[in-house]
This record gives structure tokens, sequence and C-alpha cells, in this order.
């Protein structure tokens, strides 16, 4: 832990906090440990609004540049990319964005990189539609590649369905949610943009209920010839790719991004990817052969009518699929009158959760960065993956039963008498790893008499 002349140095020297306000609240803290005096000062300063959690770590530990790019201040990392790590920022103003940033190392290693991350600002730039994130501008110091992007409060869609105390959505609001996804989707395509990565971690939903398509990391330009994607080429989470993405990535079209919808979907509404579990090559096999399985059976609520948009999107023929957004746009209307599903299933139709838009964000958060009973410093950040694959469970093996502990009772008031002798603990019974642990060594020993029994036979008959 640096000391407090030190971490104060520091926080001028960021140009984050004027001298004369870091002399101030130096001298309000009170009396500390030597140990714990800059950690004092940096939880002042973070009350005060003067440093968030991820400043104030960065000071504490040594680091005094960095904080600022593009005319706009670093307040805390919001999540990282294949492309690169993205950042909250504000300027002078207390207008928010986020900044998507190409580290130069990442240039440097990789001669695509770069060339990639210029193409996604390019790209980007070409449609401006409510329910895509916008980008603002772009720009370079130095060696630094940036994108200043929309920035958009809420929660993913995959962490929507996957948080705590939440589940699939029903029918009517995500036929609702889904509709405002394909209305963005749609004015990528007809910008010539394919999106190539549609997922639910990059389906933004906002505290209005709005519904944002983020990163075009992956995506290409119908007009490209001379594209950065190799043929042959596998791109995309395996979760939600089409077969022929994941055949070679540079012949995906407009019916590609309709296949990942459809995947999405499902997840939206069963709380699990299509074809949840296996490696690589498992889920290549799958998405590429099989077919999932029926949405109505495995997800409450779903009509087989509404299944079966879901099954045309995902249909491995991309002939067979709908053709365009405006299809798919027309069927899923149909399904937003909640009275419309009640009138088919019935009770049925409230098994799933009913749609409730993510709170609003917390004006700060770093107070909860130290606990105030130890002087460590703790990370409350909490960061949404922008661009990563979406975890997938792993196949569940059947554990055996765990022995049964013993119940402890409170020993009775001693009230004159002698004790009673309480009966012993209940043997915990044997689980069947025992019972197969005693099996395979029996099988040894017995194995082993059977080979002495046929030697001495043997050496009888010899002699």
């Amino acid at each position: 832990m640096p000391r407090l002349e030190d971490f104060a140095a520091n926080v001028v020297r960021s140009g984050l906090v004027p001298t004369e306000t870091v002399d101030r609240v130096r001298s309000e803290i009170p009396p500390s440990p030597p140990d714990g005096e800059a950690v004092a000062l940096a939880r002042r300063l973070i009350q005060e609004k003067h440093l968030t959690a991820f400043q104030a770590r960065k000071l504490l530990a040594g680091k005094t540049s960095g904080f600022f790019l593009g005319g706009y201040r670093l307040l805390k990392p919001l999540g990282a990319g294949g492309m690169g790590k993205v950042y909250l920022a504000e300027n002078d103003r207390g207008d928010r964005v986020a900044i998507k940033v190409l580290p130069p190392r990442r240039a440097a290693e990789d001669e695509n990189a770069l060339a990639r991350f210029r193409r996604e600002m390019d790209l980007s730039r070409r449609c401006d539609h409510p329910n895509i994130a916008r980008t603002l501008s772009v720009g370079a110091e130095g060696d630094v590649h940036f994108m200043v992007m929309e920035y958009i409060p809420g929660e993913s869609l995959f962490d929507l369905v996957k948080g705590p105390s939440r589940g699939p959505l029903r029918v009517p609001d995500a036929a609702r949610l889904f509709l405002k996804l394909v209305d963005g989707l749609d004015a990528a395509h007809r910008a010539g943009l394919i999106h190539r990565d549609i997922k639910p971690s990059n389906v933004m939903i906002t505290p209005d209920g709005e519904v944002k398509l983020l990163d075009l990391g992956l995506a290409r330009a119908l007009d490209d010839e001379k594209g950065l994607t190799r043929a042959n080429t596998v791109l995309g989470t395996l979760d939600y790719a089409s077969p022929e993405q994941l055949g070679d990535a540079s012949k995906a079209d407009r019916r590609s991004d309709l296949y990942s919808t459809g995947c999405t979907l499902y997840f939206a509404l069963a709380g699990r990817a299509p074809f949840e579990g296996g490696d690589m090559i498992n889920k290549i096999f799958k998405q590429r052969m099989e077919d999932p399985p029926p949405l109505e059976s495995l997800a409450r609520g779903v009509p087989s009518a509404f299944a079966a948009i879901v099954r045309k999107l995902m249909n491995k023929k991309p002939e067979e699929r709908y053709q365009d957004c405006t299809e798919l746009r027309t069927d899923l209307a149909r399904w937003t009158d909640p009275h419309r599903v009640l009138a088919i299933l019935g009770a049925e139709a409230e098994a799933a959760r009913s749609f409730r838009p993510p709170p609003p964000e917390l004006d700060e958060e770093d107070l909860r960065l130290f606990d105030h009973d130890d002087s460590n410093i703790r990370d409350a950040v909490a960061l949404r993956t922008l661009g990563d694959p979406e975890p997938s469970a792993a196949p569940r093996h059947r554990l055996p039963p765990p022995p049964a502990a013993a119940v402890v009772r409170p020993a009775p008031a001693h009230d004159g008498k002698a004790p009673r002798r309480s009966a012993p603990p209940l043997a915990p019974p044997r689980s069947s790893t025992d019972d197969s642990t005693w099996l395979f060594q029996f099988s040894l020993i017995a194995i082993a008499a059977g080979v002495i029994a046929v030697v001495v036979i043997a050496l009888v008959f010899r002699s």
C-alpha cells in the first residue's frame, strides 16, 4: 500500500482531482494507522465523487496516466470483447458514453486486429436506428484506437433471463422485445450489413423496456468483396451460429442472422441455449446436423404454433427459413397480445415470468469499494461481457448422495438427576460409491485367487 504522500501526489499528477481539493479532503480525514492513510483518503475522495472505484484502484497501484481518452474521463470498465475493452466515460458536460478501446498490444500482435477494428468503426456508422447501439465518433491518440459509442444502461438479455430471481420470458413479452430487435436487424440488413454474432449477451434491455443490438465486431458488408474473413473460416458464438456460418463464415447472409435470432429467441423462452453443453466439435455437429429439443415440450407456456416460428427460424436449410425480417415481423406481431396466448393455453400461459425491465442504475456504486472493517480494496464493479461466448452448462453427471449428517441436539438442562445416556449417532448409510469400491476389490481378490488356482493345478499336472 503506498504512503499517503505518494498517493496524494499520484492523484494530483493524474489530473483527476485538483491539488486544492486533495489538500482539503486530506485535512478533513480522521487519523488512521500509517498503512491505512492512503486508503482513507481514497475512500473519502470516492464518497465525495471526485474519484471512482476504478480510478482509486489504479492510483493506489501507482498508475498516474490512462484516465482520459478522446476528451472523456474513463470512469470504470464495462466489459471486454473480442475486439477490445469497453469503458464507461464522461465528458465535462456530464454526458456518459461507452468507449471501446483496441489495446495497442493486440494491434501489434495481430496484423488483422487493427484492420478489423477500423472496419467495425466504418460499418457501425452506416446504420442509424433506435434499436442499434450508435457510434458517435472514432479516433486515435498515439497508438491507441477507440470508438465512442452510445452508452446503454440496463441488462443484457442473457442476464435478464439467467440472473438471480429471473427466468424465461412469456411469449407475449418475448414477441414484443424481439419485434424491436428485428426492427434493428432489418435496418442493419438494409444498410448492407450482416451482423454474424446475434446472441443474448449482444441484446441489451434498457430500464424503459427498449431493445438495443450491440457489437458489430464480426459484421460483414455485403458489398465488401475484399473482406477480412477468409474462406472456410468459423466466426461467431457456437451456441447461436447458423450451420452455414459454422462451415464458412464468409458465406453468411441475412438468413444466417435470422437463424441466430431463432436461437436467441429459443434461449429467451427456454432459459437455455438450443444445444447446451458439449465441446466445440459437439456443438458444431449439433448445429449442423441435429434439431434441438422441441421448444413447446421444454418451455412451459409456449404454444406449438409459436414454437413453429422458432423452428422455421432455425431450419438447417437457409431457403426454408424466413427470408427477411419483414416476414418474421408479421408472424411475431400476432403473439404480442397476451389474451391470444391465454385463450390458447389457459392457465398454462402464466407459467413463465412476466417481463420486468431492469431497474435504473444507481448513480454511484463506488461506496462499496471498501469494506469498513478492512483496508483492503474491494472490486465492486460488475463487468458486462461483450462479444464473448455465452456460458453453456457443462454436462451433468449423477453424483452419489452425500452421507447423512449427524443431528446435533442441544443438551438438556441439568435438573440434579443423572443424565440419560443419549443414543449413539446413527452411522451414515454406505453410499453407492462405497458399494462399487467393495465390489471392485472383491473382484480383484477373486481373479487373483483364480489365477493362483490355475497355476497350482498346472504345476500338479506337470509333476
